[in-house]
């Protein structure tokens, strides 16, 4: 069996991904380790690391299935199960599960696969723009206000959910289309996987881009792009039996804190975001959440008014605050 073992650049993953090599070799010296993706292309994928890593990896994989070691919301063991999972993985104790992908084509290029969603945002924060909403050719709306979001089952956890969609199975074959903010009063819409999400006559007095996964950014003219679901799907390892919503429970975890159920997505959102990563400034709070300026800063004025979040100033540049959680 061929084995690929990927590691984040953090030192707690680079370390265990070291420790598991050594292992490996020491103790199942048939298996064929390497540390990349090929080709050819590893049997099984290892990827040690948090969300954003894995999204990455996912990216560049095509055929591998991957066991994802973390804490993060897609991972299927944590560290302390890793060499346990890989010996029932090379026992063939496992089954893999598959995750519809969004595929977005901008200007005849198509850009690598989002496993979470992909979003049509002002370049900057709290710019209002207008686009017109096509499924399958067929107009469905004309609207305004700070974007929308055409999300994965499994990315409607996410920025989909702290727009106000819906919550939807993984296993589900839809895809989910979000607006933000709209001017004109739109509600989120459950598609059929097979639609082809075109959206067009973009226009805005500041520049428009396409955002995959709330990381890579695309500039996005008035003809804009189109999104359908990916030709391979991502391929999960998997261990136990076959769970429903197993994303959906981590978030309940997650989300079990002070926050009152009335509170706001997006509040709720950046609540989960400094709990997991810790203190973090305005605009990296707006750079991890892919939320729109305005909203975060609503949000922060929430969380600071129910007294769960504190603003410090950062002591490298006295022009930036810092928000942390009130222990």
């Amino acid at each position: 069996m061929r084995l690929g073992l990927l590691t984040a650049k953090d030192a707690a993953s680079k370390r265990l991904g070291a420790d598991l090599a050594g292992w490996l070799r020491d103790r199942f010296p048939q298996v064929a380790v390497r540390a990349d993706l090929g080709p050819p292309p590893p049997d099984v994928a290892v990827a040690i690391g948090e969300d954003h890593f894995v999204l990455e990896t996912l990216a560049r994989s095509t055929s591998s299935p991957i066991l994802v070691v973390g804490d993060g919301f897609l991972a299927e063991v944590l560290a302390t199960g890793a060499r346990d999972a890989i010996r029932r993985v090379l026992a063939g104790e496992h089954w893999v599960e598959e995750r519809l992908r969004l595929e977005a084509s901008v200007g005849g290029k198509t850009l690598p696969p989002a496993m979470n969603e992909v979003a049509l945002n002002a370049s900057r924060g709290g710019g209002f723009l207008r686009y017109s909403l096509e499924i399958d050719g067929e107009l469905v709306w004309r609207d305004g206000g700070d974007g929308v979001i055409v999300a994965t089952p499994t990315g409607s956890t996410g920025y989909g959910l702290s727009a106000g969609g819906p919550i939807v199975m993984e296993n589900a074959e839809a895809l989910v289309l979000v607006p933000i903010c709209s001017a004109t009063g739109q509600t989120p819409l459950v598609v059929p996987h097979q639609s082809v999400i075109s959206i067009r006559e973009v226009e805005s007095r500041v520049a428009v881009e396409l955002v995959r996964d709330g990381r890579d950014r695309v500039r996005i003219r008035s003809a804009g792009f189109t999104v359908k679901a990916a030709e391979h799907p991502a391929r999960f390892v998997r261990l136990g039996k076959a769970r429903y919503l197993r994303v959906f429970g981590k978030l309940r975890a997650r989300t079990a804190s002070p926050l009152p159920r009335e509170a706001p997505p997006s509040a709720k959102f950046l609540y989960r975001l400094l709990e997991d990563q810790g203190p973090l400034t305005e605009r990296q709070l707006i750079a991890e959440s892919g939320l729109p300026e305005r909203t975060v800063r609503n949000a922060l004025t929430y969380l600071s008014r129910a007294s769960l979040v504190r603003r410090a100033p950062s002591l490298r540049d006295a022009r930036e605050a810092i928000f942390a959680l009130i222990e």
